[in-house]
């Protein structure tokens, strides 16, 4: 057995992002609540959008120019070919690339391991946003925007309110994936996705927002 019931998904959700107890049968289960925020990063596709007739390093990272919600690493260095590849979709699965290889990165965004890490932005002002753990910051899985506690079956939220990031007192890159973790550096990975439209934030930009409607899905 695998699969949570409806009744288990809102009680996890509400449990970690929403401030609530975990509600369920046993006192020690139902003690306490989840944490009081969670911190939302921004990771960054190193090599660019689908680089073409590029050289790239082991290491280097990158997304499709049409999302796919993958991200892929470079595994073995090369140039890249003048017209895209199609990109594999089977987690941890190579999509050849010129002379290069890129390899999907569902495992390592699963593990949080040092593939991932190294690609947060760092510096130039960056920090992750602080969401503090309530009703009112995250929805209900009933409907985007609820504040009462979740009743639905969809098993997932979204943020109700803007998340703003700080000014970029230098280049952060292309930012391709957003990792919600339960500290403000290091910690550990909750929930990862790839941004369905990547995007270039160099120094002086205007500050960078997350609106209203990220969704994370527990699934």
């Amino acid at each position: 057995m695998s699969a949570l019931t409806d009744f288990f998904e809102n009680r996890i959700l509400d449990f970690i992002l929403r401030g609530q107890a975990l509600g369920i049968t046993g006192a020690s289960a139902a003690a306490g609540s989840g944490p009081t925020s969670t911190f939302l990063g921004l990771y960054r596709a190193t090599a660019g959008v689908s680089p073409r007739s590029t050289a790239v390093t082991v290491g280097q990272t990158t997304v499709p120019a049409t999302s796919n919600g993958r991200m892929y690493r470079c595994t073995t260095a090369g140039t890249t070919g003048a017209s895209e590849p199609t990109w594999g979709t089977t987690n941890g699965g190579t999509t050849s690339d010129g002379t290069a290889v890129w390899t999907e990165m569902t495992p390592d965004f699963d593990a949080m391991n040092a593939n991932v890490t190294a690609i947060e932005v760092s510096g130039g002002g960056y920090g992750r946003v602080s969401i503090a753990s309530s009703l009112a910051n995250w929805a209900g899985t009933q409907a985007a925007a609820s504040t009462t506690a979740s009743t639905g079956s969809s098993g997932q939220t979204s943020n109700n309110g803007t998340l703003t990031f700080p000014t970029p007192t230098a280049n952060w890159g292309t930012v391709a994936a957003m990792v919600l973790s339960d500290a403000s550096s290091g910690g550990n990975g909750l929930f990862w996705g790839v941004m369905q439209t990547p995007k270039v934030i160099n120094i002086n930009d205007v500050v960078p927002v997350n609106p209203a409607g990220f969704s994370l899905t527990l699934a």
